[in-house]
């Protein structure tokens, strides 16, 4: 949860010049901060402190930052941003789908990192501050809002916080379309209308956690240009 006064920041980056401008901007845009400059460093910390958010570098000696972010996803749920030198597709995809919250490129300016950092903070109070939801059953596909869980017949299916919202969204309104921009509005918040790539990585971890449950990933179907929508699985022919 965010803290009330100053949110932490933990920042892991093994150049110090890099972790001591984030440390002095971030403190003057009301931001406490933890410093660590390796992998080992900052599991550490994870044990002894909980930050509201981790600011995680790609390129850091002996262990990389998408190693970290794959172990460290087994223990913790905290909100991360993943940040890069290289703007590969390959490398952010690989990031999103081991479950970064957001990538920013290097050079980036203070005043976007910021936003970014404020952005994904705020949906992970709103979604923590939310009341109990019903759960919502699609033919036998079924997800249970406030448990953060979902089951196809007799398999439970784990997704990551953004794939179960997205589900969600779909799962409410079967055989509805959704447009790119609602999905990212109601998913991410209105600054990322336009990443596109968030939904494709995001949905492609969705069908074929489905499929391995059980339930053909073309349930989920697409609209070139325009976006999504889940059939409605009350009709399924047994």
């Amino acid at each position: 949860m965010i803290n009330s006064i100053r949110p932490t920041v933990l920042i892991i980056d093994d150049e110090t010049k890099i972790r001591r401008l984030l440390s002095r901007s971030l403190d003057g845009f009301g931001f406490d901060v933890l410093l660590s400059a390796s992998a080992e460093e900052a599991m550490f910390l994870l044990e002894k402190s909980k930050p509201d958010i981790i600011i995680l570098d790609y390129m850091m000696p002996e262990v990389d930052g998408l190693t970290f972010l794959s172990e460290m996803r087994k223990r913790y749920s905290i909100p991360t941003i993943f940040l890069s030198a290289r703007d590969e597709v390959r490398i952010k995809t690989k990031a999103l789908e081991l479950g970064a919250d957001d990538y920013v490129v290097k050079p980036f300016s203070m005043e976007e990192l910021t936003a970014r950092i404020k952005a994904v903070l705020r949906r992970s109070r709103v979604n923590s501050e939310k009341a109990p939801e019903q759960t919502v059953h699609n033919g036998d596909l079924v997800m249970f809002p406030d448990r953060r869980m979902c089951r196809y017949k007799d398999a439970d299916i784990k997704f990551a916080d953004t794939e179960f919202r997205l589900l969600l969204v779909l799962n409410k309104r079967p055989g509805t379309i959704f447009t790119h921009e609602d999905l990212l509005r109601q998913v991410w918040g209105a600054e990322y209308i336009g990443e596109l790539n968030y939904l494709r990585v995001s949905f492609s971890r969705i069908r074929k956690k489905l499929t391995e449950a059980g339930l053909a990933g073309t349930a989920i179907a697409s609209y070139s240009g325009i976006g999504y929508y889940i059939e409605d699985l009350s009709e399924e022919v047994l």
